[in-house]
């Protein structure tokens, strides 16, 4: 074979694998039968994965009470401003914030974390969440400790995670211009016994996010 054929052979060798690899799906999380029907199920209810937040900055008010605090108002300025790198770095007013569980909660509530490629997911028994019923996603791999999260049986939409000692109620959804979906209110609750699912009568603590913003990069500050 001359050396221009052999060329031509291993240029067309090189696009086949370049449209092979255009075709192949990108890694996604490990799921077991059934779960990874879930997982797309809620992924498609929340916008699709280019709808899923990745970097974002917000505003909120963030409260270590037991008692149910009052509505936010019309001019709530909130009490601290995040910028948040899904499953990576968190500032908090432009200082890095140490605690990796946080970290998790956000990356389990953007629902990233269900398309990792480290992620192992697996179903989990039903749960009561207020007055709806919601299926469960059990997540490892990927994460230090398993993390729970639950969906709406009805909208998919998340309503609780278990992680640790806490369950975390989301409610109130908002969406950004761009059509990114967050939680504007979530209210953590201890608990009383995690084997059997029964929380503290009085919850931990709430936030409210009064103000949410994709980014495309991190702020110059915090590049540093």
């Amino acid at each position: 074979m001359d050396i221009s054929r052999w060329q031509e052979l291993m240029r067309s060798a090189a696009i086949l694998t370049w449209v092979v690899s255009l075709l192949m799906p990108y890694p996604v999380a490990t799921a077991e039968p059934g779960a990874g029907d879930l997982v797309e199920s809620v992924v498609k209810a929340a916008g699709g994965e280019a709808k899923l937040l990745t970097l974002f900055r917000f505003r909120e008010r963030v409260l270590i009470t037991d008692t149910p605090a009052a509505p936010v108002s019309k001019d709530e300025k909130g009490n601290r401003t995040s910028v948040v790198r899904v499953a990576g770095d968190w500032w908090v007013d432009g200082a890095k914030r140490g605690k990796d569980k946080v970290r998790v909660l956000c990356w389990a509530w953007s629902l990233r974390i269900l398309l990792d490629p480290q992620s192992t997911i697996q179903s989990v028994p039903d749960i009561q969440v207020a007055d709806r019923l919601a299926f469960g996603l059990r997540v490892s791999g990927s994460v230090k400790e398993p993390v729970r999260l639950y969906f709406d049986k009805e909208t998919r939409r998340l309503v609780a995670i278990d992680y640790d000692d806490t369950r975390h109620l989301f409610s109130e959804w908002m969406q950004t211009e761009q059509g990114h979906q967050y939680p504007s209110h979530v209210v953590g609750f201890r608990f009383e016994n995690r084997d059997t699912g029964t929380l503290k009568a009085k919850q931990w603590y709430q936030t409210d996010i009064l103000e949410l913003t994709p980014l495309q990069e991190l702020p110059d500050e915090l590049k540093r």
